[in-house]
């Protein structure tokens, strides 16, 4: 019991890290504090806003790239005389942190599965194999295994290079799926957990079915899907109609409506004056010109805590920053001569980490292994194994250069090749580090030996250097370790580094106060 009770407080904390740098989690912030919404309405508030962004026909969301897939959501084969189109995928979005919470880690990679073909069918288009399993950092036969489970149980799931065998057999969209097992009586959590569909996107599908069942007779299927639940509407009784109508609270919009119906639904849904509709529609049109910005194929856009924010700080306080991340790059396609099947995916992480992590950093903000987990659909644990025995240089992510946790390893492990007689160089080539990072461990280092010879104890050191107690310990443990005549002249360095950098300091504070 207490093992599972670890992980799930350990889980927890990871998806809230993740959902509160999300579109979702930046419009709540807003609705609370400019327009004094709850936090429970501005939750429903903000996910139907994201939602209404999201499928803007002009406008990436932040979690959406462009990607090259097959034209036709009929075109099946494999030839080579194929033609792609640009098509829009969400590779990652805030339902599938709800999934994880509640069903764990396959079912928030089988709700991206599904995502990801269902997008490309709706826009005529279809994606490979070859391509989700470089999109979902899964193996070919992981991927092939999942495919068979949902079209077992009934769901199609079209892929270019899909057997025509498996393309008679035919099946339902996952909403129809999901909307017949529900009409028969069976548990709806049993139902979304094995078509990867949160409450939220359910609630959802149930208030677009309740509007088509009230149109009847009027109704109209338009595309496939639409064309399936009015199928379904036929095989209805009497008291399921009555049911479904029932059951339906207020107007559901389409939501790639344009904004004034969608918005007098949010008026209607939530009792909006007209100066908080307004507020809101202001804060939609900023956010969208926002990201109208130009954007290459495969980038996405992230919230990562702000580089300069210190260690220990609460991240509900910290400053967050967007970055640009290249979630698809042409260099993730494995070399067909040494990899021709694609099965080996470790190096694909272990480069999409090392790549997300530094573009991050370059952009003025740290990723963690929380946004990391989320970002590529990983465990955090397994995350953490790659980045310690497969990882070629050191990740820059906030616990390494923030002195949080296991990042303070690599500090202890740069001064000690320096009181070693290592020089510069030498451990720049030793641990990836940039000169400039090595530099300031080593001012740090310096300052937290001098004030501990000075007599401070660890609590004040802490205080004046505004490290973390964890890195203050690990730093006075070496300095214990090598205080030893061998080490006397690193140490005899070290303070004049100390001292060096206090008159430097001193001698900008004299100017800035007018002294010559």
């Amino acid at each position: 019991m207490g093992v599972s009770k670890e992980f799930r407080q350990r889980l927890r904390y990871t998806v809230s890290s993740a959902r509160r740098k999300t579109l979702e989690h930046q419009l709540v912030v807003d609705l609370v504090g400019d327009l004094g919404m709850s936090r429970v309405e501005a939750g429903l508030c903000s996910r139907r806003l994201s939602e209404w962004i999201l499928a803007q026909p002009d406008v990436l969301a932040p979690n959406q790239m462009v990607f090259e897939a097959q034209a036709g959501r009929e075109s099946f084969g494999r030839g080579r005389m194929t033609r792609m189109k640009p098509i829009r995928l969400t590779p990652f979005d805030v339902e599938d942190l709800d999934l994880e919470e509640e069903f764990g880690l396959p079912v928030l990679q089988l709700s991206r599965m599904m995502r990801l073909v269902e997008e490309a069918e709706r826009q005529d288009a279809l994606l490979s194999a070859r391509q989700l399993t470089l999109l979902l950092n899964i193996t070919p036969s992981s991927l092939r295994r999942r495919l068979d489970e949902v079209r077992d149980l009934g769901m199609w799931a079209p892929v270019r290079g899909l057997p025509r065998s498996k393309r008679d057999r035919g099946g339902l969209y996952r909403s129809t799926w999901v909307l017949e097992g529900y009409l028969e009586g069976r548990s709806v959590e049993d139902l979304r957990r094995q078509a990867g569909m949160s409450r939220g996107r359910f609630g959802d599908i149930m208030g677009r079915f309740s509007a088509l069942a009230e149109q009847g007779m009027n109704a109209e299927g338009s595309d496939p899907e639409t064309q399936q639940w009015l199928e379904l509407l036929e095989t209805c009784s009497p008291e399921q109609l009555a049911a479904l109508s029932a059951g339906r609270s207020g107007g559901c919009p389409e939501v790639g409506g344009d904004w004034e119906a969608f918005s007098s639904h949010l008026r209607e849904d939530f009792a909006l004056s007209p100066a908080k509709l307004r507020a809101i529609t202001d804060l939609v049109q900023e956010i969208l010109s926002s990201l109208g910005q130009d954007r290459s194929p495969g980038e996405v856009v992230h919230w990562a805590v702000a580089s300069d924010e210190p260690a220990g700080k609460p991240l509900s306080a910290c400053r967050l920053v967007p970055v640009i991340l290249t979630y698809w790059d042409p260099s993730d396609e494995p070399d067909r001569a040494s990899n021709r099947d694609g099965n080996r995916v470790q190096d694909l992480k272990v480069a999409r980490i090392l790549r997300f992590s530094q573009e991050a950093k370059e952009a003025g903000g740290y990723l963690t292994y929380a946004d990391l987990s989320y970002l590529l659909g990983i465990h955090t644990a397994a995350l953490s194994r790659m980045v310690r025995d497969h990882s070629p240089k050191p990740v820059p992510l906030r616990g390494s250069e923030c002195d949080i946790g296991r990042g303070i390893t690599h500090r202890t492990k740069v001064i000690e090749l320096y009181l070693e007689m290592y020089t510069e160089t030498e451990i720049v080539s030793r641990t990836g580090h940039s000169y400039d990072a090595v530099e300031n461990y080593l001012r740090d280092f310096a300052k937290v030996l001098v004030l501990s010879e000075q007599g401070l104890t660890p609590t004040m050191i802490r205080r004046v250097t505004g490290r973390s107690m964890a890195l203050v310990r690990a730093y006075l443990d070496l300095v214990r370790k090598y205080s030893t005549p061998d080490h006397a002249f690193r140490f005899h360095q070290l303070r004049k580094v100390f001292y060096r950098q206090e008159q430097e300091t001193s001698s900008k504070k004299d100017w800035g106060d007018g002294k010559r």
